[in-house]
């Protein structure tokens, strides 16, 4: 078989399947085709790793970089004479087509499982928002939330109607429905803000670079999430509220396998020396889905045969001194990234460039403005 990177050797059906981590069977080829015509991001690979490994960029860059971005045909290629070393994936891949007349209705992926559109309604609309800048406030029906979310997901009435997509609404993560009159009419909706389209685009473009690019690492990283609440006044009830819903979101849009929390401490505190003596008040391995604490944290990572992937809510989730940050990533050595989730977007941040690039780009972990809430 040629070797040559330039040689397409995936359809775009089959490249989409590979950044949304789809089965590429023909019929799931057609939906990935679909969500990515529909989507803010483009699938499409570079000279210097070739078409075998497909990745996701937002579509105004791409059009931008035509030269250094390319993209993948929507037919399938001249079939490739195979050696015998040939696996019979690379079969499957390389001599099946791309069929527009597939029936959908036999696709059985999560991309469409109410798990995957509570996450997306979730993602989009929200009860509080900390940038405000970034959201519109106002009453929003049922079918209002319906649509939005069928911008992400085309195909959405396929799998469920308004009606079935109302149940997913309830009032604890939506807040409740009230009547209000629109132009002289009377109807129900509830008070959310909704991230605007343009938002909408970077929190989707990254997010799906983020999924390509786990797609992508060869089963040699490991994605670990780490949540921390502030001291303050609430009731322990209320914080372990809190602290559930951070953990449940770099769960859901991080994927990460294990979470670690410090249930109260400070983002100026030393990151190393948290959670070092017994404290009264919540223990972090009796949350859902936690693992421990930031010693327990710092012990998994140090031991750990995988690359990390340190997954955070917000600069301030980690800590607000850029020095202790690199104390941290000097301590751990195989924390390799530094995944911070801002709510609009997925920022990651290279262990190499942190410590010995742009001495300002570490610095991000310097100063916070404000109380950024992190279990929205």
């Amino acid at each position: 078989m040629s070797t040559s990177k330039n040689k397409h050797l995936l359809t775009h059906g089959q490249a989409a399947c590979l950044v949304l981590d789809l089965i590429p069977t023909i019929a799931n080829r057609q939906k990935a085709n679909d969500i990515v015509d529909n989507g803010y991001f483009a699938v499409i690979y570079t000279e210097e790793h070739g078409p075998r490994h497909p990745f996701a960029m937002g579509k105004s860059i791409v059009q931008k970089n035509p030269f250094t971005y390319k993209s993948y045909p929507r037919t399938p290629p001249a079939s490739p004479k195979l050696s015998p070393s040939d696996t019979t994936a690379d079969i499957n891949l390389d001599n099946s087509s791309d069929d527009n007349e597939s029936d959908s209705s036999t696709e059985n992926s999560s991309t469409y499982s109410l798990q995957n559109l509570l996450a997306v309604t979730k993602s989009v609309f929200m009860k509080e928002a900390e940038n405000k800048e970034l959201f519109d406030f106002a009453c929003y029906t049922t079918t209002d939330i319906y649509d939005s979310v069928k911008k992400q997901l085309p195909r959405l009435p396929e799998y469920a109607g308004v009606m079935k997509f109302g149940k997913l609404l309830k009032d604890q993560d939506f807040g409740p429905r009230m009547t209000i009159r629109v132009d002289g009419k009377t109807t129900k909706g509830r008070m959310l803000y909704k991230l605007r389209d343009s938002a909408i685009g970077n929190l989707m473009e990254s997010a799906a670079a983020f999924r390509a690019e786990i797609a992508n690492d060869d089963g040699n990283w490991i994605s670990v999430g780490y949540v921390r609440k502030s001291p303050g006044n609430e009731s322990d009830e209320k914080r372990r509220i809190l602290l559930n819903k951070m953990i449940k979101k770099l769960r859901d849009r991080c994927l990460c396998q294990h979470v670690f929390a410090s249930t109260s401490s400070t983002s100026s505190s030393s990151i190393n020396e948290r959670d070092f003596e017994a404290r009264e008040g919540i223990i972090a391995n009796t949350l859902d889905h936690c693992d421990g604490d930031t010693q327990d944290m710092i012990d998994f990572v140090g031991h750990s045969l995988k690359k990390v992937r340190l997954c955070v809510i917000s600069y301030a989730g980690l800590s607000n001194d850029s020095d202790d940050v690199s104390k941290l990533l000097k301590c751990c050595k195989m924390i390799k990234t530094i995944v911070v989730d801002h709510d609009s977007h997925l920022e990651s941040l290279d262990r190499h460039v942190l410590l010995h690039g742009d001495k300002n780009r570490i610095k991000v972990f310097q100063s916070r403005a404000g109380c950024v809430r992190r279990a929205t």
